[in-house]
Formats: C-alpha cells, sequence, structure tokens
C-alpha cells in the first residue's frame, strides 16, 4: 500500500481484515486444543475403578501421581487439626474419583484431586459395629470384640433381644484416646450400634450420640449443621473431630430434588422411600431390572446428598480458613449390595460391593502429596496406624496395621493382605484378599472358593480348589484365625447393656428380630 492509500480509512478496513483472518485461525487452533484436552480431563474421563486398573497395568504398582514427580518438595503440615468424615455404607465405586459415570459426588471428587487417595481400600467387615471396632482400635474384630453374636443368653457381652453383642474391649486403647493431650476431640455419631455402651465413646470429650431408626435419623444437612456449629466454636483449638453421615444407610430417602437426576422413573411397586430389606435382601421382593435400577438410583441420590452437604462444611471450612490448616480424612465402614450377586444390603457377603471402601487424606493446604493415587491394597487396620504415624504417636504393641506413609514416598511397594469377619447375617464367613485373589471362607461348613480380581473384577467366576492360590490362601486364613484367637484368649469383653430405645432402633433397621 502506497503512503497515498495509507488513509484512516483504509487502515481501518485493511485492520478488520486481517483480524477476521487471524481471528478464524485462533478459533481453529482453540477447538482442536480443547479437543485434545477432553480426552485427557477429569471432568470427562471417568478415572478406572481399581479392579479395572489392575486389569490394564502390573497389579502390584502401588503409587502414580498425574502432572507431578518424586520427591515431594512440599513438608509434611503439622497435624494439629484433623476431621474425619465416615460416610455410611458408601461403596467406592460410587464415587467419581473412583470411576463411577454419574454426578454423585463432585465435591470429594474436587477434593481428591487436592488429596492421596488410595485405590484399594477393604473393610474390616461387611457391617458397621465391627468396621467401627476395628478404626477405633486398629485390630480385628475378633480382637476388639466389638459387634460379635455371642449367641442366646450368653454371660457376657449385651443382650439385644435374646442375641448377644460384644463392645470394644476395655483394656483396648481407642484411636481418640490416643490422640495428643493438645487436642480437643468430639464425634457426631447417628449409627445406633456406635454407642457409649459398647465402648464407641471412649476418649472423646464431647460425644454428639443420635439413635438411628429405619425412618428416622439425623439427616446430612443436620450432620453438616451440627459440623458448623461445634468448628465454629472450635476454630482456634486443636482438635479431633469424628463425623458421621448415615444417610446412604437403608432407608433409601434422598430429597425428591434428586429424583430426576437419579431416579426418575418410579416403579408402581417399589416405594419411595425405599424402606423393604428385609424382602429385597431375602429375595422374596424378587425386583425387575426397572425396579432394581430405581432402587439403585435412590442410594445415588443418598450419596449426592451427602456430597452436596460435605460441600457446604468445605465452603464453611474455607471461608473460615481451616482448609489451611485442618486434615480430612475420607472414609467407609463397609459398602452395600445393590443385586449384583443377587442379593441386597450388607452383612452377609465379602464381595467387592460390600468390603471395598473409599479412603481419601486431604492434607492442610491441599499440596502435600496431591493427587497421589495408592493402587496397592490396603485395609481398616491401617488407617489407626497412619493416623497415630501423623499424628507423632507410638504404634501400640497389639495393632495389626501398619501406617502408610512409606507408600507415598515409595519406601514401600506392594500390596497388603487384608482379612475380614463378624458378617451378621448369613452364617459365619471370614476373607481373605492378598491384591488380587479373595478367598471366602464358610467357617461352620468348612468349605471356600477364590475370585481371581484380575481376570474377573466383578468377582463371577467362584474358583476351587483346583485354582493353584486356593491352598495357600487357605492356610494363610487359617493362620490368621489361630493367631487372632490366641491373642483374645481369655480378655474381658465389653459388658455393658444397651438401652431398650437401642435395641428397639436395632430392629427397625433390621439388625435384629
Amino acid at each position: 500500500m502506497s503512503r497515498a492509500e495509507m488513509t484512516p480509512g483504509n487502515l481501518i478496513h485493511q485492520f478488520y481484515g486481517y483480524l477476521f483472518i487471524h481471528k478464524r485461525i485462533y478459533i481453529l487452533l482453540l477447538a482442536v486444543a480443547l479437543a485434545g484436552c477432553g480426552k485427557t480431563s477429569a471432568e470427562q474421563a471417568p478415572v478406572p475403578t481399581a479392579t479395572q486398573k489392575s486389569a490394564e497395568q502390573n497389579p502390584r504398582a502401588s503409587v502414580e501421581k498425574a502432572g507431578a514427580s518424586h520427591p515431594v518438595t512440599v513438608e509434611k503440615p503439622p497435624f494439629n487439626k484433623v476431621l474425619v468424615v465416615l460416610i455410611d455404607a458408601l461403596r467406592a465405586d460410587k464415587l467419581g474419583c473412583y470411576g463411577f459415570n454419574e454426578p454423585t459426588s463432585p465435591a470429594i471428587d474436587q477434593l481428591a484431586r487436592e488429596s492421596i487417595l488410595f485405590e484399594n481400600v477393604h473393610s474390616a467387615s461387611p457391617w458397621t459395629a465391627p468396621s467401627f471396632g476395628t478404626l477405633f482400635t486398629g485390630v480385628s474384630p475378633t480382637v476388639h470384640g466389638a459387634g460379635k453374636m455371642l449367641g442366646k443368653n450368653s454371660k457376657s457381652g449385651k443382650s439385644v433381644h435374646g442375641v448377644t453383642v460384644g463392645g470394644i474391649r476395655k483394656d483396648l486403647p481407642t484411636l481418640a484416646e490416643l490422640m495428643p493431650e493438645k487436642m480437643k476431640t468430639a464425634a457426631v455419631v447417628n449409627n445406633s450400634f456406635v454407642c457409649k455402651e459398647l465402648g464407641y465413646a471412649r476418649g472423646f470429650d464431647d460425644f454428639d450420640f443420635q439413635i438411628a431408626r429405619l425412618t428416622s435419623y439425623r439427616t446430612a444437612d443436620q450432620v453438616t449443621d451440627a459440623a458448623i456449629k461445634w468448628l465454629a466454636q472450635n476454630r482456634n483449638n486443636s482438635f479431633f473431630y469424628f463425623l458421621h453421615y448415615f444417610d446412604p444407610h437403608i432407608q433409601y430417602a434422598p430429597p425428591k430434588k434428586y429424583l430426576p437426576i437419579f431416579a426418575p422413573n418410579k416403579p408402581p411397586r417399589i416405594a419411595y422411600p425405599f424402606i423393604d430389606h428385609a424382602s429385597a435382601r431375602d429375595g422374596s421382593l424378587n425386583p425387575s431390572k426397572a425396579e432394581k435400577a430405581f432402587i439403585r438410583g435412590l442410594y445415588h441420590g443418598e450419596v449426592r446428598f451427602v456430597d452436596d452437604e460435605f460441600n457446604r462444611l468445605v465452603a464453611f471450612m474455607t471461608r473460615e480458613g481451616l482448609m489451611d490448616d485442618t486434615w480430612i480424612i475420607i472414609l467407609s465402614d463397609h459398602g452395600e449390595e445393590l443385586f449384583e450377586h443377587g442379593s441386597f444390603d450388607h452383612g452377609h457377603r465379602y464381595e467387592e460391593e460390600v468390603t471395598r471402601v473409599p479412603w481419601i487424606i486431604r492434607p492442610p493446604g491441599g499440596k502435600w502429596h496431591a493427587g497421589l493415587r495408592v493402587s496397592a491394597n490396603v485395609s481398616h487396620v491401617d488407617i489407626f496406624a497412619t493416623l497415630l504415624d501423623l499424628a507423632n504417636v507410638s504404634l501400640p504393641a497389639h495393632s495389626e496395621g501398619e501406617s502408610v506413609l512409606p507408600m507415598l514416598d515409595q519406601k514401600e511397594n506392594g500390596s497388603r493382605t487384608s482379612y475380614m469377619e463378624f458378617n451378621l447375617f448369613n452364617g459365619q464367613q471370614a476373607a481373605l484378599f492378598d491384591g488380587r485373589y479373595k478367598l471366602i471362607y464358610d467357617i461352620r461348613r468348612e468349605s471356600a472358593f477364590v475370585y481371581d480380581l484380575l481376570n474377573d473384577p466383578a468377582e463371577q467366576k467362584k474358583l476351587n480348589d483346583a485354582n493353584d492360590q486356593f491352598a495357600k490362601l487357605l492356610e494363610q486364613l487359617k493362620r490368621k484365625q489361630a493367631k487372632l484367637k490366641t491373642i483374645s484368649s481369655g480378655k474381658e469383653e465389653n459388658s455393658a447393656v444397651l438401652s431398650d430405645e437401642s435395641r428397639d432402633a436395632l430392629k427397625s433397621l433390621g439388625y435384629i428380630k
């Protein structure tokens, strides 16, 4: 363009021409970039479950971290404030951060990005009382005694409508009792078994317990209200705060706003709220495919209800600056069977849907080992040991588990073996899982079978003694049982008596007849 042609009008016209061309190129490049991001985004691509990952890679691999490599340069934060959030009956595979593809857990998923996530965690038992006992004491149910069904008219334990149930042994120190003296200890608990009479309140300065009945219990919004009130009063203290959400436990009654998302099509025969756990468990309900989908949807709605209330709690803690100096631990006591193996509820099986649970550790500030995923198998007994390790408290000699902190720095590789026992229904069984193979043993019939979770992650094929791992696992399980029996022999059990109110609540939930 000559100087004569360089008028203001021509210059403006040329500028917009160049802008138009470059804008088209920019948009094209942006679209390509976004398409590439969409393939790897945590929001778009579900995180594979632990069992899926095991089928795709070396099952002994233990640690992986997206976007960063070891060593971690951020120092471990002080262990001055701790919030343990236990969500009752929560399956690991129903959270987005564990691979679920429905929007059940956006708040927990977001927290997980700033956390250490353990992909394979197995509960001590398929129901509440024994699992809580192990989380609180670091030993197997046979040793701590909580939830043991001792038979009619036993001379020790607690009589519950003719059935005697054990509590936590009095000579075992609990996690709350072992926390540093400077910490104020408090709990909000809603499961009827986790009561003072059975020893669960030991060590807590404040034990806020409410009985849970089938259709009447403290809901997630009320639990969050209680937590916000307590944290507001104790924000300047060092504390160990145990918070228990009950909602994913039967009954399934999520607020109605969740029904269009998770359970839009109600079959005529299935009630909302769903309370018919007995017929669903014994097979007499025999739900159709559509009915099962609706029942599962109600469970998913309960999980999302808890997640939304947890999000409200996190928002409060963020405003108060508590996210910068508080450890947040997310756990569950057991999962829930939703007809995967022909039955329903929990307490009577040892398949993954009942025994694989979440464990997420979010450090203060969300930077120390942020995004770390540990795929090696660990257990409930390791949670007790890990929390004491974080608190710089010596592990009691009786503890069965070990701290998982060495795994975080790759000082330990490979899975640990999980032992599970004390089912509530279906006769006494026990299970052993080594990170690949799971053996389930019927104690009375002295019969067993094995699942190979590497090649059969849905546990559909029972392997008998022809499998080369069968004898090895069975011998290992029997050695474990013999050792636990020796340790517990002659020990005094908790012999308190449950209140009539507690017995009635447990009866309504189907734990006793």
